[in-house]
């Protein structure tokens, strides 16, 4: 009787399986940005089209983040931090992935070195890979980091028009402080507000209010400072070493 129950079962259980993986695949397509034509084959053809971008989406997703793993956990007890770079070079020269780039350009961008991470990024950016927001968010990183705000902002513009469901903290900040390095304060101020409350710690009210006091609006940035002191003074000791620095800038101009 089970084995029967179970031959009847498995079909059911079979059409399920397919049917949520199908499902998964389409989030995987909006989360990550992927083409969108992916969503109509899997619509269309759920079945085949769910395999066919397992194995030329995921599958090789998955490949790249193994051996970034790999890395990284090669890297994790290296002292000097050029180790890392010289690290990733090396793996770059056995096997070109978008990952490893991403890992190298993030590892120059910490030295300070952010010239050689734009070289190290931008190669990756072709293909699958063209508009890939970890990749953009990346490279705007480090050309914000390079002096050259208004590239980081294209690539931020990029980013957005072609991942239009990514969300990033850190890049909705980099925008505000592009924006304010090019002297298009009001915009800049208007980014930083709309951070408040869903940014980390209190560099956008502290930006803000530094700003607001630079066009004499001295009220404004006055309550921008306090806002950042009541809501983050009594953490201090939570707050990692920048962010303590801002709180330090908002008590500073309230004195």
């Amino acid at each position: 009787m089970i084995a029967g129950w179970v031959g009847v079962a498995m079909p059911y259980l079979f059409g399920m399986f397919l049917y949520a993986f199908n499902i998964g695949c389409i989030f995987h397509v909006l989360k990550t940005g992927r083409d969108r034509s992916w969503i109509y084959v899997l619509v269309i053809a759920p079945g085949v089209g769910s395999a066919a971008y397992f194995l030329m989406e995921i599958w090789p997703e998955m490949q790249r983040s193994r051996a970034a793993r790999q890395i990284a956990g090669g890297m994790a007890d290296a002292v000097v931090p050029d180790r890392r770079v010289r690290a990733l070079q090396d793996q770059l020269e056995i096997t070109d992935t978008a990952d490893t780039r991403r890992l190298l350009a993030e590892e120059l961008i910490r030295l300070n070195r952010a010239k050689e991470a734009v070289k190290a990024v931008e190669p990756a950016l072709v293909g699958v890979h063209d508009h890939d927001p970890a990749l953009l968010l990346v490279l705007a990183e480090a050309l914000f980091k390079s002096g050259e705000p208004s590239r980081a902002l294209a690539t931020l513009d990029r980013l957005q028009e072609h991942n239009p469901g990514f969300q990033s903290r850190d890049g909705h900040m980099l925008y505000a402080n592009a924006l304010e390095a090019m002297g298009r304060d009001q915009e800049a101020i208007d980014e930083y507000r709309s951070l408040i409350g869903y940014a980390l710690g209190p560099e956008a009210q502290v930006r803000l209010g530094l700003l607001l006091k630079k066009h004499g609006q001295d009220e404004q940035a006055k309550i921008a400072f306090a806002e950042a002191v009541r809501t983050y003074g009594k953490r201090r000791r939570q707050l990692d070493p920048q962010a303590r620095e801002w709180l330090v800038t908002a008590e500073r101009n309230l004195a």
